[in-house]
């Protein structure tokens, strides 16, 4: 692996595998956008967003309810692990001040950095598929109001499609480093010691933005699982790499990583979604070096026999804990002595 510069993509990956990444890119921001200028879906979003925002006025605690029903059953993981959700939309977004500041001072290994980088990618990536997934209860939102679906899907497009245009996050990491950040939605997870139950706090400005935090709340949880042992270095490396400069690459590229591994999952034809996740988790802990290996095939469509075998293996034995009803989330529920 390449020296890190502030855990860049291209400083992780090889040439050829950044080549497909941005060619996936490229093809996104046709499909999402079409022939649709910056400027003109900045304004259209704008003006969208704004339309979106008055008519859920009146049922924003309805919506947020059907938010936190929709994903717990888009992912029956949730259920399973006793996951708690505090959704809502509106009001502040601040949902606790930050405490996550860089620690420049303490060294960390490198792959270990890219590791977390390309966790957060899919935790990203993961956010934007699972955000669309309010297509599937469509009847419950038109109840409410039948206007309200295709704009849900134009705004996502946009918001989400700007992410694939250079000039677009050229933008950003400019209005960044002048200290400015717009956020439509926050999210945090949290392990509830006296409960012994992970939370996800998720808050947004519209319903489809309150959707793509709560699945990003949950890809938190999943992604805990790329930690070590030591306490010290995985608040290391969060400082190092959890930066909000990082998000645009991170919701350009992650959707990708995300799709290689759910199409994985999908090829294996298992029928219970909750294998993803905890497919996911294996991914996860697999050792720095090989993870990235592992990325890199899948997204170069060249998985070897090994690895292919080694994942539809770790699927098929998930699958078989899961219909044994064992528990299952061990490894999940020994976070909280991670972090």
């Amino acid at each position: 692996m390449k020296k890190l510069l502030e855990v860049e993509y291209e400083k992780i990956f090889k040439p050829e595998t950044m080549t497909a990444l941005k060619g996936k890119s490229g093809a996104s921001l046709k499909q999402m956008l079409g022939n649709k200028s910056l400027m003109q879906t900045l304004i259209s979003s704008e003006k969208i967003l704004d339309e979106i925002m008055k008519a859920e006025e009146p049922y924003r605690d309805a919506l947020a309810d059907i938010a936190v029903d929709m994903v717990t059953q888009a992912y029956p993981i949730i259920e399973y692990a006793n996951i708690r959700i505090d959704a809502k939309i509106g009001g502040d977004l601040k949902i606790s001040p930050s405490d996550n500041e860089p620690l420049e001072d303490i060294n960390t290994p490198e792959a270990l950095q890219a590791k977390r980088r390309i966790i957060n990618g899919i935790t990203q990536g993961a956010s934007i598929r699972g955000a669309f997934a309010f297509y599937l209860f469509r009847e419950y939102l038109d109840l409410l109001n039948d206007t309200l679906v295709d704009k849900y899907g134009e705004i996502l497009k946009q918001v989400f499609g700007i992410y694939d245009d250079e000039n677009a996050i050229a933008m950003m990491l400019a209005a960044l480093e002048q200290g400015q950040k717009v956020a439509g939605g926050e999210s945090e997870m949290e392990y509830d010691e006296e409960n012994e139950q992970f939370v996800i706090k998720a808050r947004a400005l519209c319903f489809p933005f309150l959707v793509h935090e709560i699945v990003k709340g949950l890809y938190e949880i999943v992604g805990t699982q790329g930690f070590g042992q030591d306490k010290e270095q995985n608040k290391a490396i969060i400082g190092a790499v959890d930066k909000v400069s990082n998000e645009p690459r991170d919701f350009q590229y992650g959707k990708f990583i995300y799709d290689g591994l759910n199409d994985l999952y999908l090829e294996s034809g298992i029928d219970d979604s909750r294998v993803r996740e905890l497919f996911f988790t294996e991914v996860y802990k697999l050792d720095e070096n090989k993870l990235i290996d592992f990325v890199e095939n899948i997204i170069n469509g060249k998985l070897t026999p090994a690895q292919k075998k080694w994942a539809m293996d770790e699927m098929r034995d998930i699958e078989k804990d899961l219909k044994k009803d064992d528990t299952g989330l061990s490894g999940l529920d020994e976070i909280k002595r991670k972090k």
